[in-house]
């Protein structure tokens, strides 16, 4: 399994504002096609309406075309659905979820 941490740091505050990550999972499927699970993105709210949760999405999902995936998914909330259109993404089927702790 492959994974890329995406971080953008606002030099002048010296902190990352935003970031994401991709992991690369092969499928037994597809001929053992490949597939990019986005995960943790988060944008600090100082900095929200820059676009640049968009480049984050952007830079991750290139990067997982870049290695051969076939698709890239992610959950999220109902609240980032409309976020997640905008970069492209299209609601399908329903996630499940079981706890442990």
């Amino acid at each position: 399994m492959t994974i890329l941490i995406c971080v953008i740091e606002d030099k002048d505050l010296g902190k990352i504002v935003a970031t994401g990550s991709v992991f690369i999972e092969k499928k037994f499927i597809r001929n053992c096609g490949k597939v990019g699970h986005v995960e943790d993105v988060v944008v600090d709210s100082s900095v929200r309406g820059k676009k640049l949760g968009k480049k984050v999405i952007e830079f991750l999902s290139d990067y997982a075309r870049g290695v051969g995936c076939y698709k890239v998914i992610l959950d999220c909330s109902v609240d980032n659905v409309p976020f997640y259109e905008r970069c492209g993404f299209k609601q399908k089927e329903v996630q499940m979820v079981k706890y442990f702790i």
